[in-house]
């Protein structure tokens, strides 16, 4: 069982009605399996210093903007077969449609999620013109075609045996600066308050969390979500704590950022698979004549790619990190 099933109470939505019929209520929950309370920090814990640049950047975003308004900013809304259309084009561009199919469901949790040949997207549709551009610059952008590069390498499913470290932060740190390229309003405002929220939680229960939350997201469904994102592995809400493993996108993205502005922006090396930037060196080494598949928006342009990013790192602080 994948620690996300693990993670999912069986009443779930039974005490998320409780909730909602009372709003000082810390959901009580009950899962299949016993979760050790120090499996949920596996992560780390906020660091004072990224809780300072979440707080600036969600200060910033909302100071004259509510999550509609920012929302608005990304364009048209879209259909379902529109976004088909274009995933299907993306896809083409970099070779990959015979690779990856597509299926949409109601019953997906997730907006979007991506695996080793399927792409699942949730209905209702909810993308909007350039807001899709950013899903596809991260999931198949990022991580689908870094999964490819990674197929490729000696070190293919054997990182323990040759020492390679943890790649999450470096994953989910680039993906989420490249989702945000495309991007009229470049504030990473969703992980800089996500971040925020793994913070809340560590020194509060369910309900000061959503209380926390609700200033910014307005609508009570998706505020309860983005709550139980932090809260969930807990029995008891009311307690301190929960899963923190959204503290690596920010982080990530503060450190990937960093990275690449070090490297002039070149992501080639990066590309050579699924791997840290600390093992770059490491990468190049066992396989050096290797030639990695890249993302078409970098590839097309690569002035372009540098100039976004650069938006980017001043609009979110990044360079005076």
């Amino acid at each position: 069982m994948s620690i996300l099933s693990i993670l999912t109470p069986i009443n779930l939505f039974e005490e998320k009605k409780k909730f909602f019929s009372d709003p000082s209520y810390n959901p009580q929950f009950i899962y299949e399996e016993n979760i050790p309370t120090d499996k949920l920090d596996d992560y780390g814990i906020p660091s004072k210093k990224y809780i300072k640049l979440a707080q600036k950047i969600v200060d910033q975003a909302f100071s004259n903007n509510s999550e509609n308004d920012l929302d608005e900013q990304n364009g048209r809304k879209l259909n379902q077969e529109e976004v088909t259309k274009k995933i299907k084009l993306f896809l083409k561009m970099h070779g990959l449609e015979k690779r990856f199919g597509i299926i949409w469901s109601s019953s997906f949790v997730a907006r979007t999620s991506i695996n080793s040949t399927t792409i699942k997207l949730r209905l209702p549709v909810s993308f909007r013109e350039d807001d899709l551009l950013g899903m596809l610059y991260h999931e198949i952008g990022t991580h689908a075609i870094r999964r490819i590069n990674y197929e490729q390498q000696p070190w293919f499913r054997k990182k323990k045996k040759y020492g390679f470290s943890s790649y999450l932060k470096t994953e989910e740190g680039l993906a989420i600066l490249h989702a945000l390229l495309p991007l009229k309003n470049k504030i990473a405002y969703s992980s800089a308050l996500r971040y925020l929220a793994v913070c809340k939680a560590q020194e509060s229960g369910f309900v000061e969390v959503y209380q926390f939350l609700s200033q910014y997201i307005k609508d009570p469904d998706r505020c309860w979500t983005a709550t139980f994102r932090q809260k969930r592995g807990l029995s008891d809400t009311s307690e301190v704590g929960g899963y923190t493993k959204d503290l690596v996108y920010f982080e990530g993205m503060v450190d990937m950022w960093s990275y690449l502005n070090k490297n002039d922006f070149d992501i080639n090396d990066i590309y050579f698979g699924k791997m840290s930037y600390e093992d770059i060196d490491k990468a190049l080494e066992m396989n050096p004549e290797f030639k990695p598949l890249l993302p078409s928006f970098y590839v097309t342009n690569k002035k372009k790619y540098k100039e976004e990013m650069k938006k980017i790192g001043k609009v979110n602080l990044l360079e005076q990190f």
